[in-house]
């Protein structure tokens, strides 16, 4: 089977696995709040995340700031390497893009399915991933080297006009193995 088919069934089955988590969630407690979201809206919105975590990988492959921070609120708060900061989409852009043109990708992987979760109203999500980062970089000389990183991130997302933006991200970090 071809990367592309393999990734379609892989899409597929987190597609399912999503489903029935938010399925199962939704036919407990979230139904009883007094602004519980239809199930058909919840599905709908976690393949809508689910669209945005894919899309994120390509964008990282395509090595495109300018499509990375399009998902992005007007600002992002993160929380890394002891630090919290908030950006402006302009300053996220513009912090990534030197990283993607240093770098080549030779995986983005999930480790395990992303972990979604909305809120009953519908108006906020979280997207819990673990992640595999192998690629190589130059540094300042010019001189290639190689990463193996293993990254664990929680985003926050809020429904803005209709269309979730991240607004949010911790992020911690560890080397991976080969």
């Amino acid at each position: 089977m071809s990367t592309r088919g393999r990734r379609k069934v892989a899409l597929a089955l987190l597609i399912v696995v999503t489903l029935a988590c938010t399925t199962r969630e939704s036919s407990t407690s979230d139904t009883s709040a007094p602004h519980a979201q239809p199930v058909a809206a919840r599905t709908s919105d976690s393949l809508a995340l689910l669209r945005l975590h894919e899309r994120a990988r390509e964008e990282h492959l395509a090595r495109r700031a300018d499509w990375l921070v399009a998902g992005q609120a007007d600002s992002l708060l993160s929380d890394s390497g002891g630090r919290v900061t908030i950006s402006p989409r302009e300053r996220v852009r513009a912090g990534f893009q030197p990283y993607f043109d240093a770098s080549t990708f030779q995986a983005w992987d999930d480790v395990v399915p992303p972990r979604i979760r909305i809120s009953a109203d519908g108006q906020m999500a979280y997207v819990v991933v673990e992640k595999r980062v192998h690629l190589t970089t130059r540094d300042s000389k010019g001189a290639t080297q190689a990463e193996r990183t293993r990254f664990a991130w929680l985003s926050v997302y809020e429904k803005q006009g209709g269309e979730w933006r991240m607004t949010a991200i911790a992020s911690t970090d560890r080397p991976d193995s080969p």
